[in-house]
């Protein structure tokens, strides 16, 4: 196991039409800062990009609401945009980042 330390963004991050999209939102600063919170969670987690309260406890809506100071409502609001653009997964009551070692 390691200890990762960086996050790699592409330059072009602002180009990407599902940004794009994200940003078109009413709160489209938030979705992204989410995005990027999410992936810095991920990566704390280190379990292949699970967002994990624990080895084996996979976060709630609740608890990453709670995590990145948003309304339970916000915060599914924000998953579930996430998982239409197929930029998160959810499978076995888990939050994946899709794509995450790309």
């Amino acid at each position: 196991m390691y200890n990762l330390q960086w996050l790699k963004l592409e330059l072009k991050i602002f180009s990407n039409r599902k940004i794009q999209i994200f940003l078109r939102e009413p709160d489209g600063d938030t979705y992204f800062r989410v995005w990027i919170q999410l992936l810095t969670i991920a990566g704390q987690c280190m379990q292949e990009g699970k967002l994990m309260i624990s080895e084996n406890n996979p976060m709630t809506v609740h608890e990453l609401a709670t995590i990145i100071h948003k309304t339970d409502a916000k915060m599914e609001n924000i998953l579930n945009k996430l998982i239409h653009l197929e930029m998160l997964i959810y499978q076995e009551n888990t939050y994946i980042i899709k794509n995450w070692y790309k």
